[in-house]
């Protein structure tokens, strides 16, 4: 590359019918001038578009770290409502299965409470059945007893007294006493 300096400096040879050297010497110097500030301005602008690149490419490096941090972000975004969504999910199924569980529960208990219901209402059944049949033989019983006494009053009518039939009387009284708590005990309950 030319220097301001040679521009200067350069010679040129002599002919006939040449340039005027004084002429040529100034606008020599007059272009090495303007080479020169066309060589400062050249470096100026070389310096600030070095400058102006750096701030660039550190403006490029930052959007390029928004770009990636707003990607980041939404992906952040996402997955929160994506994990968000699958909590949801879980803990309605969980709900549903807590739900599922206690509504097996509870029919097992009616199922078990019905059963119970149902034995209760059997032994009630038998043991009315039980004291039926205890009234019935017991009115039975009584029935006997009181058709015996007749038959037996009837018999003392009509044979002569002795003086110990008050004391077979009372025999026959006792006798039927005992086959009544005989017959209390076997209706009990045990």
């Amino acid at each position: 590359m030319i220097t301001p300096l040679e521009i200067q400096n350069h010679k040129f040879s002599a002919k006939l019918r040449g340039y005027a050297p004084e002429e040529v010497k100034h606008f020599l110097y007059a272009v090495s001038e303007e080479f020169e500030n066309l060589m400062e301005q050249n470096h100026n602008m070389s310096r600030e578009l070095t400058i102006l690149r750096e701030r660039l490419k550190n403006m490029e490096s930052r959007d390029r770290v928004l770009k990636d941090t707003l990607v980041t972000a939404q992906q952040i975004k996402t997955d929160i409502h994506t994990n968000a969504e699958k909590e949801a999910e879980l803990i309605v199924k969980e709900a549903q299965l807590k739900a599922e569980r206690l509504y097996d529960e509870a029919r097992e208990e009616v199922a078990r409470i019905r059963h119970q219901a149902s034995e209760v209402r059997r032994m009630r059944n038998d043991l009315l059945a039980e004291a039926e049949l205890m009234v019935s033989r017991f009115n039975h019983f009584v029935e006997a007893e009181q058709q015996e006494a007749r038959e037996s009053d009837k018999i003392h009518e009509f044979a002569p007294r002795p003086k110990s039939a008050r004391g077979k009387k009372e025999s026959a009284r006792r006798v039927a006493n005992g086959q009544v708590d005989q017959l209390i005990k076997e209706v009990k309950p045990k």
